[in-house]
């Protein structure tokens, strides 16, 4: 399988906009300064941790899962699925160059792998789980 040009990535994390995934994934944002502030998706949050930086496109998570970086990371951690195939995703998406619309990505038709652990589970669950294995 062929790589993808240096080019395309970058085209991808200049034209897809991070703050529209984060919407459509019903994210709310609140202005805060230059950067946009809300409930961070990839785990349970009270107080809003995750921080989206508009002028460079970049968003991270200051809360429980500390993750953090452009849109395609975004797609990676959102769907569950390689740098591959969320490049791919948003490609798909994108407009021929030119005719940027800042539409979201459809969902991934991959099936997410199940975790193998709960946050709340025990040293216990942890080992019987080895132990079974």
């Amino acid at each position: 399988m062929a790589r993808i040009p240096k080019a395309e990535l970058e085209r991808l994390k200049r034209e897809v906009s991070v703050e529209r995934l984060a919407e459509a994934r019903g994210v709310r944002l609140q202005r805060h300064g230059a950067d946009l502030l809300g409930l961070c998706p990839f785990h349970p949050d009270r107080d809003p941790s995750l921080v989206i930086t508009p002028a460079k496109n970049l968003w991270h998570c200051l809360g429980a899962c500390q993750a953090g970086g452009s849109v395609i990371d975004w797609v990676m951690k959102a769907e569950g699925i390689s740098f591959r195939h969320a490049a791919e995703l948003l490609r798909a998406d994108l407009p021929p160059e030119g005719l940027s619309t800042g539409k979201p990505p459809e969902r991934s038709t991959v099936p997410k792998l199940p975790g193998l652990l709960d946050a709340s589970d025990g040293d216990q669950v942890l080992l019987r789980r080895v132990v079974d294995y």
